[in-house]
C-alpha cells in the first residue's frame, strides 16, 4: 500500500469516549497518526467478534432483571383483567385494594432501575 494510492477518505462518527481512545492509541503506537491506527485495526481483524471482556455478573443482572420484568409483565395484566371483569359488573365499584398491586409494582420497578444503574457502573 504506497502512501501515493492513498486518495479515498472515509468518514466515521463516533462518542467523545472512543475519540479520546482512538487518539491516545494512534499517539501511543503510530506517533498520532490515527488514519495508520484505524487501517492496522481494521485490516488486522480476523472476521470474529470478541467482546472486550465477558462479565458473569452483568450477564447474572440481567437475567435477573429479565425474571422480574417477566414477572411484573405477568402481574400487571392479571390485574388489569380483574380491574375490567369487576369493571363490568359495577363500573363505578373500582376501590383503592384494586390500586395497590400497582404499588408493589413500582417497587419492583425500583429494584430494576436499581440493577440496571449497577449495569451502568460496570461499564
Amino acid at each position: 500500500m504506497s502512501s501515493n494510492n492513498k486518495n479515498i477518505i472515509i468518514r466515521l462518527r463516533v462518542d467523545e469516549t472512543t475519540a479520546n481512545a482512538i487518539r491516545t492509541k494512534a499517539d501511543s503506537h503510530f506517533k498520532g497518526n490515527i488514519s495508520a491506527y484505524i487501517r492496522c485495526a481494521t485490516l488486522q481483524y480476523d472476521g470474529e467478534v470478541t467482546p472486550p471482556s465477558t462479565n458473569s455478573e452483568i450477564t447474572a443482572l440481567l437475567t435477573a432483571i429479565l425474571r422480574q420484568l417477566k414477572k411484573i409483565g405477568t402481574n400487571v395484566n392479571q390485574t388489569a383483567r380483574q380491574i375490567n371483569e369487576r369493571m363490568k359488573v359495577s363500573p363505578y365499584g373500582l376501590s383503592t385494594s384494586d390500586i395497590q398491586p400497582f404499588v408493589f409494582f413500582r417497587n419492583d420497578l425500583s429494584a430494576i432501575w436499581e440493577h440496571l444503574n449497577q449495569i451502568k457502573e460496570r461499564l
